[in-house]
């Protein structure tokens, strides 16, 4: 069940849903699963997609209920590496990845930080991807930014690992009555009195 409205953007006097670029999706309240397989092709084609981008060819799976991230550091020369951690929200509703190692080239980052003077920040140039930024051994991800369009917004408040499903919760998930089954697919809408809203 989803909370929240749709926010026209670019101009545009109400959303238009043939045009993912004509609204945002403003959430209240929501629970949204998000595979990895779906993570792993946002990234390779939205977010890492520049060719000034840090990362390439990005893979996400989930084992051991953490997040594995595996790709190539381009302005490395393409070296390989590999991290895996938990995820949490952020106090201020975004989502962290707490990085329990970091391996590039199978060697330790932090070894092959001694060899060229750098941290790990530096491996990973988060100031070139809008909405990912690094903080000691964590990556924290703006998912308004991160995500192609229809952009959401809504604060992450919990996450939790259902298989290779991420499970996200925005504010507080709040079970609604419908006329109809919840099973398939469907949008409801309610009506808001607009002299009762004031």
């Amino acid at each position: 069940m989803l909370s929240g409205d749709l926010e026209p953007i670019g101009g545009k006097d109400m959303p238009v849903f043939d045009d993912k670029n004509s609204f945002n999706l403003r959430i209240s309240n929501a629970e949204i699963a998000m595979n990895t397989a779906s993570l792993t092709s946002a990234f390779n084609s939205y977010v890492f997609a520049s060719p000034k981008s840090p990362l390439k060819d990005v893979k996400m799976t989930i084992a051991d209920g953490k997040l594995k991230v595996k790709g190539r550091l381009h302005d490395k020369g393409d070296i390989p590496f590999e991290t895996d951690g938990e995820l949490t929200p952020t106090p201020d509703g975004k989502l962290r990845m707490q990085a329990d190692k970091i391996r590039a080239l199978h060697l330790p980052v932090k070894g092959l930080r001694d060899l060229i003077g750098k941290d790990i920040a530096d491996f990973i140039k988060t100031e070139k991807v809008p909405g990912l930024s690094a903080d000691g051994n964590g990556l924290i991800f703006d998912l308004k930014s991160i995500l192609p369009p229809p952009h959401i917004e809504g604060a992450v408040t919990a996450v939790r690992i259902e298989g290779q499903n991420l499970i996200l919760t925005f504010g507080t998930v709040v079970k609604v009555k419908t006329s109809r089954s919840e099973s398939g697919n469907y949008m409801a809408y309610t009506k808001i009195n607009s002299d009762s809203a004031n």
